[in-house]
């Protein structure tokens, strides 16, 4: 019930915002390579592993479920979020809405049970960049955690 209001959530936001198939094309194939396999990683641990039953097991009421499930999606959000815009941001509006509804579809594919064993992202993603010509194509993140780690250390701010 919560993955199909979730899915209602992200299509109504795609209508809102005109999202185009061409935007989302050149959305998701932007996402880099690292990312998707880290959303694989993700989705495989998550499916595989026990961490399902141990935060979502028996004695578990429905509510806290649902608050896990709306909380873990939208980690996963703004972690590729964040991968596909370049920026730490909590200002959604200097994102693209495209960007947006190919974060969430990432983060919501992840949280999907039994989706672990599959590449499904990942032959999306190969998709996409045939379709939009390697245009978009990206190995690492624009964003270095290196250098915002150095500069942090050095007392620049962590974006600064």
């Amino acid at each position: 019930m919560a993955t199909t209001g979730m899915m209602a959530a992200i299509a109504w936001y795609a209508q809102e915002k005109s999202v185009t198939i061409a935007e989302f094309n050149a959305a998701y194939a932007s996402i880099p390579l690292a990312g998707i396999l880290l959303a694989m990683l993700f989705d495989y641990g998550l499916d595989t592993g026990k961490l399902y039953n141990r935060m979502l097991g028996r004695g578990k009421s429905g509510l806290s479920k649902l608050v896990f499930a709306f909380g873990a999606v939208f980690v996963f959000f703004m972690m590729f979020t964040w991968l596909l815009a370049g920026t730490i941001t909590l200002n959604l509006a200097a994102v693209t809405p495209a960007t947006l509804v190919a974060s969430a579809l990432v983060a919501l594919v992840v949280l999907l049970p039994n989706t672990g064993t599959s590449e499904w992202l990942l032959w999306l993603w190969i998709a996409e960049t045939i379709v939009t010509g390697g245009a978009h194509l990206a190995i690492f993140p624009a964003i270095s955690l290196f250098q915002m780690a150095v500069a942090t250390l050095l007392g620049g701010g962590a974006l600064g």
